[in-house]
């Protein structure tokens, strides 16, 4: 399976953001400007997370438009409840629908699972270190449950990718909680895709080192540097080739 890696791109009412610990959201540019450069720039997938569709609904016209300017494929997540929102942004274009608020309805998840296919249903595990536990981070729509709790559900539901994302590390440059996360995923045979911390390419080296097959991040790839000046990048060819990256 090669190894990915992937911008994550925040929007709300419509505009690109970026947080840091979930919190303080700043705004960062246009949605469909930055999309069209991250297809120039050849990006392995995107992750686009609408922060706002949960209360505001699914802005399906948008979905439209960023389809339309890229050609890698696209995760989508954000405000999705039925599997008729799923049918129908897999319609415009979509690749994967990114599930977090939901992956404690059992019923829902499987039904999305034996529907749309184990690939299309993608597990995104947001969390948090509480006084030494790790409980999954969902906003206050859900209570706090432990991650390795959850983790059994989303497994047994037989999803495809499943993201771990450290809320505690988002926006702070301080390096992936890999140990951690290796520690808790043992032999689970899905696509582990980690995010929170990423700083540079060496972490997404040792992300790959250590056996996770995505890298995904949100400042580095909208920022130049942690001075926080606002540039959508991406490695070249030659940057993942010196870095020792295979793709």
């Amino acid at each position: 399976m090669l190894s990915r890696v992937i911008p994550i791109l925040l929007i709300e009412n419509g505009e690109l953001i970026k947080t840091t610990k979930f919190k303080n959201p700043t705004y960062i540019g246009d949605l469909l400007n930055s999309v069209k450069i991250y297809n120039e720039l050849e990006v392995d997938e995107l992750y686009i997370l609408d922060r706002g569709a949960r209360k505001l609904g699914i802005n399906y016209n948008l979905i439209s438009q960023f389809v339309d300017e890229c050609y890698a494929p696209i995760s989508y997540g954000g405000g999705v409840k039925s599997l008729h929102e799923i049918e129908k942004i897999l319609k415009l274009g979509v690749e994967k629908i990114v599930i977090r608020s939901k992956l404690t309805d059992s019923k829902f998840m499987k039904e999305a699972v034996e529907k749309f296919g184990s690939s299309t249903i993608v597990a995104c595990l947001d969390y948090v270190n509480i006084d030494g536990n790790f409980v999954t981070y969902f906003e206050n729509n859900n209570p706090n449950i432990l991650l390795n709790e959850i983790l059994s559900k989303v497994i047994d539901y037989k999803v495809g990718d499943i993201i771990f994302q450290s809320v505690d590390r988002d926006g702070t440059y301080s390096g992936y909680d890999i140990e951690n996360i290796k520690n808790l995923t043992g032999q689970i045979q899905n696509p582990i895709i980690i995010a929170g911390g990423c700083k540079n390419i060496e972490d997404i080296k040792n992300a790959f080192n250590n056996g996770f097959s995505g890298a995904a991040a949100g400042s580095l790839f909208v920022y130049y540097s942690d001075l926080r000046g606002v540039l959508m990048n991406y490695p070249s060819e030659l940057e993942f080739y010196d870095a020792g990256i295979k793709r």
